[in-house]
């Protein structure tokens, strides 16, 4: 007999999230990558990284806008149902 496993709920992100905070995560990279070309004199990859960061930072807030207005989900709080949303309320906010 298998042993009893606790019930796993989805944790409700939607997988846009994800890949919008990765998007933020590389904006910042691609900012310090940026600050650092510009200190050092590096003009054609200051340029390249300035891009990139706005690319990605341009990137993120749509997806969260999207995700926000479009999808009525929050790219933060998982809350595919209001039965889960209390769940991970009670457990991980109280």
């Amino acid at each position: 007999m298998a042993p009893h496993l606790p019930h796993h709920e989805s944790h409700g992100n939607h997988p846009m999230s994800v890949i919008g905070f990765l998007l933020v995560l590389g904006g910042f990279a691609m900012a310090a990558l940026w600050l650092v070309s510009m200190a050092g004199g590096n003009v054609i990859p200051a340029i390249i990284f300035g891009l990139l960061m706005v690319t990605a930072f341009t990137g993120a807030v749509s997806i969260f806008l999207s995700l926000t207005h479009r999808h009525h989900h929050s790219p933060i709080l998982p809350d595919s149902t209001e039965n889960e949303l209390g769940r991970y309320m009670h457990r991980y906010r109280e």
